[in-house]
């Protein structure tokens, strides 16, 4: 007898260990997050979205959404390793925006790739640093909204569903940085930059927290320079990154990445781009 419990119980570890190790999956069918539930109305481009909300946008101030809106989009980023903090980005085919989520380890259930309905209606958009974001309300400004209130207004689309279909194919594109492009079009989007310098200072590697190199809220700025970084382009790395520690090579390199935009109160601005995994360094093997 104890010899079968002890055949079961490898089996059970197997099966376990190999199903974390499945890189590939798929939030399955049912799952229980969001609102399976929510029918789609009238849709919105992200383009079309910050447009309407332009002014709210570039004043850094937000307005609540009071028409019954609802937007088809893409993850494109999330936290899954671990440099990007309580925020989703997602396109669609006209462009991208910031999602403001009060919670962690949302990459899990919604993976790049992964399709959004989201219902906009009592949401909020509006400008942080200048930068358009979709959130909730802190202190009296737009931040992350409650984990529970976007449950509310989110239904992942499945692969292989009549959902599916009718939401229809999103082409997600990644573009060439361009430091011409207006914040708007850029914004939240993943872009490419070529040919691309990182500086070197302190410890070479891309977060130090020994202290060699000046951080903000635990995140390392390195300048980019040459190739279509521009003036005033920074690669941004969280010292809690899973690549924090890759080692910045001297040659000019290829990089992925979310753009973002930081505004100072001074009104100066800087371009940040936010590596997403190990794989957006096209320099690691």
């Amino acid at each position: 007898m104890k010899k079968q419990l002890y055949i079961i119980t490898l089996l059970v570890s197997f099966v376990a260990i190999n199903s974390c190790q499945d890189k590939d999956w798929e939030v399955p069918e049912g799952v229980p997050y969001g609102d399976n539930s929510l029918v789609a109305g009238t849709t919105i481009t992200l383009s079309e979205l910050q447009s309407n909300y332009s002014s709210y946008i570039s004043s850094s101030s937000y307005k609540q959404i009071t028409e019954d809106l609802w937007l088809r989009c893409v993850v494109t980023g999330n936290d899954m390793g671990g440099n990007i903090y309580k925020q989703i980005s997602v396109q669609d085919e006209t462009g991208g925006i910031i999602i403001g989520l009060n919670g962690s380890d949302q990459g899990a259930m919604m993976p790049v790739g992964q399709k959004l309905l989201i219902k906009l209606k009592d949401l909020y958009v509006g400008g942080f640093n200048s930068q358009a974001q979709i959130g909730g309300l802190y202190d009296g400004k737009l931040g992350r909204m409650d984990l529970n209130v976007w449950k509310q207004h989110v239904r992942l689309i499945m692969d292989n569903t009549d959902e599916a279909k009718e939401f229809g194919n999103i082409k997600v594109d990644t573009i060439d940085f361009d430091v011409n492009r207006s914040i708007a079009e850029q914004c939240g989007r993943v872009v490419r930059l070529k040919n691309v310098t990182i500086n070197k200072e302190g410890t070479p590697i891309l977060a130090p927290d020994d202290g060699t190199v000046s951080m903000t809220s635990n995140c390392v700025n390195r300048t980019l320079s040459g190739g279509n970084a521009g003036d005033n382009t920074v690669l941004r790395t969280s010292t809690y990154a899973d690549f924090k520690g890759i080692q910045i090579p001297n040659e000019p390199v290829n990089i992925y990445g979310i753009a973002t935009w930081y505004q100072s109160s001074s009104g100066s601005g800087t371009w940040q781009i936010l590596a997403r995994v190990q794989s957006d360094l096209t320099w690691v093997k």
